[in-house]
């Protein structure tokens, strides 16, 4: 456990800083979100305008859904009574965002429900906002495309749960997915919370050679964020709940919650525990505390935001979304089921954008490079319980992350071999592992999982994770993402220069900030310079596309 390096699953986070000092992609512009939450307010025929003020922003008005009695007519402001208007604090928590000014109908009378289901209103204008906040700040770090936008009713319904537990301090599981909803959610949480200028720290369980004690004295005041906990067998899963119920300090037996209390208090020297799990099950460990649930909504449950997200992974990833998406596009996207949620979503457009170069992403561009999806049906509820992290065309390995894999000593080796396929050196290992080594230096280009090359090596994917750590010193993950580094390497090397998006897509990354982070964390340089310092010794020059 001790070669694997602390730092690699680790993200050091500050404060989210002003708006004037984020870059707002339209997409992701408050304002606009929260027009369209007035706009569909059910309260909207109460006003005759709404009037917003954010701090760092211009005010946004917007017009209510009624006029006043035709024979009321104008009325200047001498003559409007202070019945006429209603201000409401937007606050996040205790934090004052701004203020909503609502001009209400000249006769119409502010009874108590009525006040608070405008008090209501301003609180999600806060939530929206914070929530955006949050995700400028996951675009700004290169985190992967945001996820978390648009103004469904799942969304809002999300924002809440956001809320609430930023001033709750009991451990969290988000339930329903391990992709990018979970970190995202995850992270909003965090910068929403008094931890906010602390550490946030997130392990992939199926990668990580590390203790669960490691983990918790690097997030020590901040959060620990985990994912992959239930990707083993149930022996692992116990296993890893035993481990982190030693490491926490806890009792065995089940903790009742006492009202106000958090079972794990979040002292000078804890830290905030955060868990992703793909299934809405309740885990092994729930016995361990008294846990706070957020069932994350799946994409099958969020059509309305689909046009909005598809526009975020074209514009993160460098595309002009109003150049390169079609109807034919957001069609496809609306009406497909995405059991990979977010992350199948991003890897799929990133895709088609990278394979259709400065073109418009048409019906004949889907049909071609993603016949399988396009043949899969319309949209559908998907079986949250059953969904796998994505299609078989999906590469679980590449979802994006905020961390890469350190290169583990020793590795080195077992890279170089596989790569050459050293028959030499294979053969002395078990057979099993054997035949999954020579699998993986044909493929290691095309997705796979360790479900997936257990079952073509006729092991299953727990004796074959076994093998790998016992034999290698190393997980399958990290093995597969070294190598498709250690290739890409080379064909940046090659002459003539190949684009280092297509070098990202030869390899096996769909994610090309992800393979960025990647390949500095492992060779200790980014692709460019790696191929600027090649060709300053060999006296040619590289230009990089």
């Amino acid at each position: 456990m001790g070669a694997q390096h602390g730092h690699h699953d680790a993200l050091s986070v500050g404060g989210l800083g002003s708006p004037q000092q984020l870059s707002t992609p339209a997409y992701m512009y408050e304002l606009d979100e929260i027009r369209l939450c007035l706009e569909r307010s059910v309260c909207r025929t109460w006003w005759l305008t709404a009037t917003l003020e954010l701090t760092g922003r211009p005010a946004l008005l917007v017009q209510g859904g009624a006029p006043g009695p035709a024979d009321a007519g104008p009325r200047s402001a001498s003559a409007r009574s202070a019945k006429d208007t209603a201000i409401f604090a937007v606050n996040f928590l205790q934090r004052k965002l701004g203020i909503l000014t609502l001009q209400l109908l000249p006769h119409f009378i502010l009874e108590p429900q009525h006040r608070h289901t405008l008090s209501e209103l301003a609180s999600q204008c806060a939530r929206i906002a914070q929530r955006l906040a949050s995700q400028r700040w996951m675009v700004q770090r290169q985190l992967g495309a945001p996820c978390l936008i648009g103004s469904s009713k799942a969304m809002l319904t999300l924002d809440r749960s956001i809320e609430a537990s930023c001033s709750d301090n009991r451990p969290i599981l988000l339930l329903g997915t391990t992709g990018n909803e979970a970190l995202q959610t995850a992270l909003a949480i965090h910068l929403g919370s008094k931890a906010a200028d602390h550490a946030f720290v997130k392990v992939d369980c199926e990668k990580t050679l590390e203790s669960p004690k490691r983990w918790l004295a690097r997030a020590r005041g901040g959060t620990l964020f985990l994912c992959g906990v239930d990707g083993g067998t149930e022996a692992d899963q116990e296993h890893l709940w035993r481990q982190l119920k030693q490491a926490l300090g806890q009792a065995v037996p089940a903790v009742e919650p006492a009202a106000g209390v958090p079972a794990i208090e979040q002292d000078r020297g804890g830290c905030r525990l955060m868990i992703a799990q793909k299934s809405r099950k309740r885990p092994a460990g729930e016995g361990m505390c008294d846990w706070l649930y957020i069932n994350l909504p799946s994409l099958s449950q969020r059509p309305d935001d689909l046009p909005l997200l598809t526009r975020a992974v074209l514009d993160y990833h460098g595309h002009d979304a109003d150049d390169r998406a079609t109807d034919a596009l957001h069609h496809w996207c609306a009406n497909y089921h995405w059991p990979g949620n977010a992350s199948q979503l991003e890897w799929a457009v990133a895709r088609l954008a990278v394979l259709t170069p400065n073109m418009r992403i048409g019906a004949s561009d889907i049909n071609q490079h993603a016949p399988r999806m396009l043949r899969e049906g319309p949209l559908r509820p998907a079986d949250d319980d059953d969904a796998t992290d994505a299609l078989a065309d999906t590469p679980a390995a590449d979802v994006p992350a905020p961390v890469g894999a350190a290169f583990l000593p020793g590795s080195a080796h077992w890279v170089r071999c596989v790569l050459e396929q050293d028959a030499s050196v294979l053969a002395r290992l078990p057979a099993g592992l054997n035949r999954a080594l020579q699998y993986v230096g044909r493929r290691y280009h095309e997705p796979m999982t360790a479900e997936q090359l257990a079952q073509q090596c006729h092991v299953s994917a727990s004796h074959l994770r076994f093998l790998f750590r016992d034999h290698l010193g190393i997980s399958f993950k990290l093995l597969l993402q070294q190598l498709r580094i250690a290739h890409a390497k080379r064909l940046l090397l090659e002459l003539p220069p190949r684009r280092v998006a297509d070098v990202a897509l030869s390899v096996g990354f769909n994610d090309f900030s992800y393979f960025h982070k990647c390949f500095r964390e492992i060779t200790g340089q980014t692709p460019g310079d790696c191929r600027r310092k090649h060709s300053l010794a060999i006296g040619t020059h590289f230009h990089d596309a």
